[in-house]
């Protein structure tokens, strides 16, 4: 597969499914709290928390409430979330954290909450900087970058920050990554650069910046053995 487009199902598909994977020991209070996040009411929120529901509870899939809230995007509630102590840097089944969440979706003051609460800006696999640049959102991505996103870091396909932008056609996240020194010459797991992207798409703008940067198609870079 040359894109990540299972992966990607995958995390859309599982932000739903995690509604319905309530553990039945605390099913009653925690469908509340999940009511009370899906609807943004901040008093529930806390008042359920109150009642004693641990903040870190998580669904069958590993999903914690500090994600389901980032999903559901409502500021007032990931604040109250951390300040009772949900841990930002839990990872659900599928190796997602909340911030993994919120630079997928390209909310810079989600993004901004979890760095202030010391989530981690770099994890193994698919990090929250490559998650931004796949989704073309150049705030976040500058703003991962200014707090210590590893430029160059990879999945496990091997995509980059800036391979994942030149999939996705954002010339704007690619601007920024070569303007920031991310190396132009990482491949991924097929042996394909963000050029060969770039020409896939018949991108030329995208193209022309990884060019004069240095550029080279996959091929070039790893040619196949003999």
């Amino acid at each position: 597969m040359n894109v990540p487009s299972a992966h990607i199902r995958r995390l859309t598909a599982g932000l739903a499914l995690s509604l319905m994977a309530a553990l039945p020991a605390h099913a009653g209070i925690y469908e509340d709290m999940l009511v009370a996040i899906k609807t943004a009411s901040v008093p529930d929120v806390v008042s359920i928390l109150n009642r004693g529901l641990d903040p870190n509870i998580v669904d069958r899939e590993g999903y914690t409430l500090l994600m389901l809230a980032v999903r559901d995007g409502d500021i007032e509630v990931v604040d109250v979330l951390l300040a009772a102590k949900a841990n930002p840097n839990a990872r659900n089944a599928h190796g997602d954290t909340a911030l993994r969440l919120a630079a997928f979706k390209g909310s810079l003051p989600m993004v901004e909450r979890l760095v202030k609460a010391r989530a981690l800006v770099n994890i193994p696999g698919w990090t929250p900087l490559i998650y931004a640049a796949y989704n073309g959102h150049t705030p976040v991505v500058e703003y991962l970058l200014d707090h210590g996103a590893e430029i160059d870091g990879q999945a496990d396909n091997g995509f980059s920050a800036l391979i994942a932008a030149a999939r996705g056609g954002h010339e704007d996240v690619v601007t920024l990554l070569l303007k920031r020194k991310a190396n132009p010459n990482l491949v991924s797991d097929r042996g394909e650069s963000a050029m060969d992207f770039a020409l896939q798409t018949n991108n030329d703008k995208i193209y022309e910046r990884l060019r004069a940067a240095g550029g080279l198609s996959g091929q070039a870079i790893t040619p196949p053995a003999k």
